[in-house]
């Protein structure tokens, strides 16, 4: 009898918590602690996932696991913001446990044995491939839509001499709110990009290479205006990431910050 209650109890207990991970209607937005590196998961009001890089290691797995359903094995849409090793270390690995509907990356080149692999597993699967192009928008169909911002689509085939400069950059919209992730854009791109004309305007922004000195200026920032800020960088890292100005920048904004190095995995719904 005991083993009987048992085992109804872990049942219950199991299915409380595949419930609780069941499209509610709401955007959730995880920014994963993947420690020094990027790695975020949405998850649109119907149950659809979107996994914007991969993280310097495999802990990207360990969290799909816990925020996707146990039964759900698909992606709809994987971008891939530039294939540093601290942004693509996971993804290969993603592609083959996982189902994935279509990837978007910038299409500039890279010489790296984790980005060669990721574009292999992508040809052998047939997966379309996406190109940045500002004109296009993708839209989830549930109210969720990705608006393209950067880079221009003639950058395929480039080798940049600083592949963090062509980050893909996305805003994601959902009713009144506005999500800007930056990837790990430098200023000299978030200038291109404010001179362009292209509506940067957010609620929240992820801060662009895990707050380093070299991003985040002052006239981006205020162009977005967010009210909340969130970084993603690991505890301790020797980079000095957040960097103490951008920090600073923020703070006499007066935007509130939300960090993975203090917090661990910062979650928001909307």
């Amino acid at each position: 009898m005991r083993v009987f209650v048992l085992v109804m109890l872990c049942s219950l207990l199991l299915a409380f918590h595949e419930f609780q991970r069941m499209p509610d209607g709401r955007l959730h937005v995880h920014i994963l602690d993947v420690g020094q590196g990027d790695s975020l998961l949405l998850i649109s009001p119907s149950g659809k996932h979107i996994v914007i890089d991969g993280g310097p290691d495999m802990s990207l797995l360990e969290h799909l696991g816990e925020f996707m359903p146990f039964f759900d094995r698909h992606i709809e849409l994987l971008i891939l913001t530039h294939p540093d090793a601290d942004h693509i270390t996971a993804l290969p690995e993603v592609l083959q446990r996982y189902t994935v509907g279509s990837v978007l990356l910038s299409g500039a080149l890279q010489h790296n044995g984790s980005y060669d692999a990721f574009l292999h597993h992508i040809a052998a699967q047939g997966i379309p491939v996406l190109l940045p192009d500002a004109t296009m928008d993708i839209a989830m169909g549930d109210g969720l839509t990705l608006d393209i911002l950067w880079p221009s689509p003639d950058v395929f085939g480039v080798l940049p001499d600083d592949p963090n400069a062509l980050s893909v950059v996305v805003r994601a919209l959902y009713g009144p709110y506005a999500i800007l992730l930056t990837g790990d854009i430098d200023e000299a791109s978030e200038a291109t990009i404010l001179a362009a004309g292209h509506d940067v305007q957010s609620d929240i922004i992820k801060i662009a290479h895990h707050g380093s000195r070299t991003s985040s200026s002052t006239g981006f920032i205020a162009a977005v205006h967010p009210l909340s800020a969130l970084i993603s960088s690991g505890s301790g890292n020797t980079f000095g990431h957040p960097h103490i100005d951008v920090l600073t920048r923020l703070e006499a904004l007066g935007i509130t910050i939300r960090r993975t190095d203090t917090e661990s995995t910062v979650s928001l719904a909307f």
